[in-house]
């Protein structure tokens, strides 16, 4: 009796065990992550310190804090060229060297926006550059073209089954630098065009993120006109906004269950400015195409402290950050919590472990189609 007893023990343990994990494995599957960090241009200075120190040098502290995210985007506010003339009638022109941009490589960013108002500070050549260069470090990239066809097309990445689509514009002058049917450029901020696009790629099942290079610069709060666009871009579909160009970070709102980030603030920029601020950058949660939260990680970006090498905040820094973005997200009725030096942002909340990779599966990264 004791022997068919043991061996039935035995038999129910096996059953349960190999049983249980297979659908704990089923969920981890679908859920991963998108981290969204700002403006990403380290020139001048910082272009300086990666000449004196390596390429390794301006994501050093940082990188393995990002390695717990599937997916990183940003805005690169850069042309990556040697070749072309500056823009004439701009005060600022950017620019970075190509083997001096491979610290891109070194941060393992996913895809880009280049819908910004620097893409052709050094003309058609150097967007052309920065989109061969981009496509030679499998970084997928929106927002810039040959025409407006081209730069409509957006920066796919892909989890699993899930699709996701990131389609760039920008709003900031010289209005030279947008794209038009004929002409090469960065695509425009025009609601029609942008419906357009999210109709081209919204199905049940995939996400669709629409960021936008807009705002007005060192400012906290978006403005009312910035307000009523994100509303109709969302009520055409689009999953979440991803807002960049003011230097400094302003609140997320929540608008019927879909966030908007009007501005992630910087997350490297390659001089030093006195009213410079720390920023933030935004992580996704999402299973399958559903959004479940929003985690908050306060970045250090004030150049004379960090030297050009931004990383996470800790402490009592942290947390000043984090209430402003709290204080400021609540102008917009949106509630986020503070814990652990994180904020968060729940949106349809399930048992997911907040900052953890998805474990055994990793980035598949579909370049985009240039048929």
């Amino acid at each position: 009796m004791r022997r068919i007893l043991y061996h039935a023990f035995i038999f129910v343990f096996i059953l349960f065990f190999f049983h249980q994990p297979t659908i704990s494995a089923e969920k981890k599957r679908e859920l991963f992550s998108v981290l969204c960090v700002g403006d990403i241009f380290p020139v001048n200075e910082a272009e300086q310190y990666i000449l004196l120190k390596g390429i390794s040098y301006p994501f050093k502290k940082i990188k393995n804090e990002f390695l717990k995210y599937d997916f990183i985007f940003g805005n690169l506010e850069t042309p990556v060229t040697r070749r072309g003339t500056p823009y004439a009638d701009k005060a600022y022109s950017f620019r970075i060297r190509p083997e001096l941009a491979a610290c891109l490589r070194d941060l393992k960013i996913d895809a880009v926006s280049i819908a910004n108002n620097h893409l052709m500070d050094y003309n058609v050549e150097g967007m052309e550059d920065t989109i061969s260069y981009l496509d030679f470090l499998n970084i997928s990239h929106a927002g810039g073209g040959d025409n407006l066809n081209e730069a409509r097309r957006p920066a796919i990445l892909k989890f699993g089954k899930t699709d996701i689509y990131v389609l760039a514009y920008c709003n900031r002058p010289p209005k030279e630098y947008y794209a038009t049917n004929r002409s090469p450029g960065i695509t425009p901020i025009n609601i029609e065009i942008i419906k357009d696009d999210i109709a081209t790629y919204k199905a049940r099942d995939n996400i669709v993120l629409v960021s936008l290079h807009w705002g007005i610069e060192q400012t906290s709060n978006p403005q009312p006109g910035q307000i009523r666009t994100a509303h109709e871009i969302i009520d055409s579909g689009a999953d979440a906004i991803i807002g960049h160009h003011p230097h400094w970070p302003q609140g997320i709102e929540i608008y019927n269950g879909k966030p908007i980030i009007y501005s992630l603030g910087n997350f490297i920029n390659g001089y030093y400015n006195h009213i410079e601020m720390d920023n933030m950058a935004v992580a996704l949660y999402f299973r399958g195409s559903s959004l479940e939260q929003l985690k908050i990680l306060p970045i250090a970006g004030q150049n004379k402290i960090i030297q050009f090498q931004p990383y996470l905040l800790r402490g009592s820094s942290a947390g000043r950050l984090l209430e402003m973005i709290q204080n400021l997200s609540k102008k917009l009725n949106t509630d986020l919590q503070i814990s652990g030096g994180f904020g968060f942002i729940p949106v349809n909340q399930n048992n997911i472990s907040i900052g953890e990779r998805s474990d055994g599966f990793t980035n598949n990264l579909i370049m985009i189609d240039k048929k």
